[in-house]
């Protein structure tokens, strides 16, 4: 693979630090500042393709307007911090459903190893156990003898309730997307 680098560079108007920066920074915003990002980098193909005049687009040159795009949003978004420079009403409303997206993004629940096993491995055994009028205690004794798995009683219970809930949101966001 030999991309010719210089070409990125001047296009972009980057260097090769400055684009893994920002591409460090686009990784850290959330879906939907990521695909402003396309949409932004879809524009700059369209209006640099004009000038170029059906050229075939390699590579180099898609990476180059994904980097300018990026550069772009990040100078869009420290412009309001730089002396004497004012963004229109239009800018500063991007500006902040970006920095929105960002911390909606960074809300990330930490896996939990014990509700991922029961959710794979015991959901349908406890629901078969409450079927039969098995007490929580009861079902995590069961589980602790016959499967050799320690659980209280209490979190099977809240772990039960939460992933019941989680399925029947997904059957009914199915039901309403198949119409």
């Amino acid at each position: 693979m030999n991309y010719n680098i210089k070409y990125i560079d001047e296009l972009s108007g980057t260097t090769a630090s400055q684009r893994t920066k920002n591409n460090r920074w686009l990784a850290q915003q959330g879906e939907q500042t990521r695909i402003e990002a396309v949409k932004l980098q879809t524009d700059l193909v369209r209006q640099h393709r004009k000038q170029q005049q059906g050229q075939t687009i390699t590579p180099e040159f898609l990476y180059a307007m994904h980097a300018l795009a990026i550069a772009k949003m990040i100078w869009a978004e420290t412009a309001q911090q730089r002396k004497g420079s004012k963004l229109s009403d239009e800018e500063f409303e991007k500006m902040q459903e970006i920095r929105i997206d960002r911390i909606k993004s960074k809300k990330r629940k930490k896996a939990s190893p014990k509700k991922e096993l029961i959710r794979v491995r015991f959901l349908e055994l406890i629901k078969k156990l409450r079927e039969r009028n098995l007490s929580w205690r009861e079902i995590s004794e069961y589980i602790a003898t016959h499967h050799k798995t320690k659980l209280t009683h209490s979190y099977i219970r809240e772990s039960f309730i939460e992933l019941s809930r989680t399925v029947i949101n997904e059957q009914n966001s199915e039901e309403t997307s198949n119409g």
